[in-house]
């Protein structure tokens, strides 16, 4: 399939590399008790900042660590009254892409400046995503088509979904009344989203028909086999396949003219054979093997037949979907009976509703008008924040996708919305989850972190009504300075954060909380290599045998790398003891 190309792509594709490193400084903290100057150590962040420097910032802590990216991007519609501009011809990006793109980018069309703009912040937010991770973007028409190019290019190796969701009544425009924007949804391969919120009702038991109609004997011959029941509904036993009668002779008709026989079940049992709830022959969705193996293990139930057919049981079985989430500890299952010949496990906390993610979202609650109306009974104002994600479509999004532990970030945080959902699914369900939200504009104080500061505290409605709190907590900051200074380190940088960042450049792993021993030089181990970084601030550091006979034993590896300023160990010594000397600054990886 070949790539879409655009105008500036090609000064666009590694940007993201050249992005300088920033520090994040802390501004305050905010909690159920107010604001503080002290950090509290909330996980839940806000960061006011340019997001492709935002996003360069997170890489030590966060790459490969967050679980679910939700992100509003600007639809590039050509309205350009929004506060977030709309059409890409924001002041600020159009500076970015003149040192960018260059003069080249003075004749960029609409849609080119909107893929410069976005293609290093995709490049970016992949780092950050685990793998077992989801990126969910809200776009409209404008750029959906060259957005799901670009998604299929950077995330190759995943799914990429569009689904519709109706946010309107309609708005009339050339001829066509559009009512909807899409929800891209970017997941594993294999993705098994959680039940659907606002359709979930609870059911007794996850189990499904195990028939499968849309095969037969004579395509599936190895599937066509009975299953031997006793009278307490245990199985007992299986029969020969078809495919198995054919090969041992004891059949030799065609497949199609194969009759199945209820009276070959032996002495006690029944034969038990796939057919239609009509009778039609069909054939197991298992194999033997696999059937008998799955019923030893509890997760094949047998219950009496409500079809018209000569089967008197009928055999269910649970989806390899619903196996992971059993092993992956999301369901939790009990035996339902003690009798020893049934092993058969039921789920506890099974939920019906769709374990799969509709592509066509319709209820009233994601119209567009819903979030504003929200933002006026927080911020007593509709004019605070123009079109406002809706609550509901955000929280069902992010819902689907996410555990009660799971890291969310939102790098086009606008309004905060993403925050406030993730504020009420914890409230739901006492989870965990935490936020990070990347805000450019000057309202990241004014608008967002005033409505996560509301929603945390409660607040009175415009109707006078009190809204409670959900509790939480969270932290601002500010982009603070790059850590490099052209090719030296910056001295105004705070050691910490320099170790952080050199041990994340070296391992692509978050620093080490948990040293093994008190050298102020000393990283920590990873696969076996001890890293070691001498710096000072006010004079160079030397790595010779004095220097070596400091490093503590607690501190040895198979190999080591040392940075420091000056070496003098020669090449051979340095062989001999498996060292990798780095100077600084010139060996510093720029991530």
């Amino acid at each position: 399939m070949p790539e879409l190309n655009w105008v500036g792509k090609d000064k666009v594709i590694t940007h993201h590399l050249d992005v300088p490193f920033r520090v994040l400084d802390h501004q305050y903290s905010f909690d159920e008790n107010g604001q503080h100057e002290a950090d509290n150590g909330s996980e839940n962040m806000i960061i006011h900042g340019d997001n492709l420097e935002a996003l360069k910032a997170l890489l030590p802590r966060y790459e490969g660590k967050v679980d679910c990216i939700y992100i509003d991007p600007p639809y590039n519609t050509g309205n350009e009254g929004w506060v977030y501009n709309d059409n890409v011809n924001d002041p600020r990006i159009k500076k970015w892409l003149g040192e960018v793109v260059g003069k080249e980018g003075e004749d960029l069309s609409r849609h080119d400046k909107w893929l410069c703009m976005m293609y290093p912040r995709l490049r970016l937010l992949g780092k950050l995503l685990s793998p077992k991770g989801v990126l969910i973007a809200s776009l409209s028409i404008h750029e959906l088509h060259f957005f799901l190019e670009v998604l299929n290019e950077i995330f190759s190796s995943r799914q990429v979904i569009p689904v519709t969701v109706q946010t309107s009544g309609g708005k009339t425009n050339k001829g066509f009344n559009h009512q909807s924007e899409f929800l891209i949804f970017v997941t594993p391969k294999e993705f098994v989203p959680n039940s659907y919120r606002s359709a979930k009702n609870t059911y007794a038991s996850g189990y499904h028909g195990m028939n499968l109609a849309g095969f037969n004997q004579t395509n599936r011959p190895n599937q066509a086999y009975p299953i031997f029941v006793n009278e307490k509904g245990a199985i007992v036993g299986v029969g020969k396949s078809l495919k198995e009668r054919v090969e041992d002779g004891s059949y030799d008709g065609d497949l199609a003219n194969f009759e199945f026989d209820y009276d070959e079940a032996p002495s006690g049992s029944t034969a038990v054979w796939p057919v239609t709830a009509k009778g039609v022959p069909c054939v197991w969705r298992l194999q033997a093997k696999r059937l008998l193996k799955e019923w030893e293990r509890g997760f094949i139930k047998v219950v009496p037949s409500k079809d018209k057919t000569k089967n008197i049981w009928a055999v269910q079985y649970l989806s390899d979907g619903i196996l992971r989430k059993i092993e992956s500890g999301d369901f939790v299952t009990y035996r339902i009976s003690d009798d020893p010949e049934i092993p058969t496990l039921e789920l506890k906390n099974y939920e019906t509703s769709g374990s799969s993610i509709p592509t066509v979202w319709y209820e009233k609650e994601y119209f567009t008008t819903r979030g504003s109306e929200l933002i006026r009974e927080i911020l007593g104002s509709k004019d605070a924040f123009t079109y406002p994600k809706p609550i509901d479509i955000v929280q069902e999004a992010i819902g689907r996708v996410t555990k009660p532990d799971s890291l969310v970030l939102d790098s086009f945080a606008g309004s905060g919305t993403t925050a406030h959902a993730v504020l009420n699914l914890n409230s739901e369900d006492q989870g965990n989850r935490k936020f990070i939200l990347i805000e450019l504009d000057d309202y990241a104080e004014t608008v967002t972190a005033e409505r996560i500061r509301k929603v945390i505290k409660g607040y009175e409605d415009v109707e006078g009504d009190l809204v409670p709190g959900t509790g939480g907590s969270y932290s601002f900051f500010s982009l603070g300075t790059t850590l490099f200074e052209g090719s030296d380190l910056n001295p105004e940088v705070p050691l910490d954060q320099i170790r952080a960042y050199i041990w994340h450049s070296e391992t692509g792993i978050e620093a080490a909380s948990n040293k093994v021993v008190e050298f102020p030089d000393f990283l920590g181990i990873h696969n076996d290599t001890s890293y070691i970084f001498a710096y000072e601030l006010d004079r160079a550091t030397v790595l010779d045998r004095e220097y070596l006979s400091r490093i503590p034993a607690e501190c040895g590896a198979t190999s080591y790398v040392i940075y420091s300023d000056t070496c003098l160990l020669s090449e051979q010594e340095l062989r001999e003891m498996n060292i990798t000397f780095k100077k600084i600054p010139r060996d510093i990886t720029r991530l």
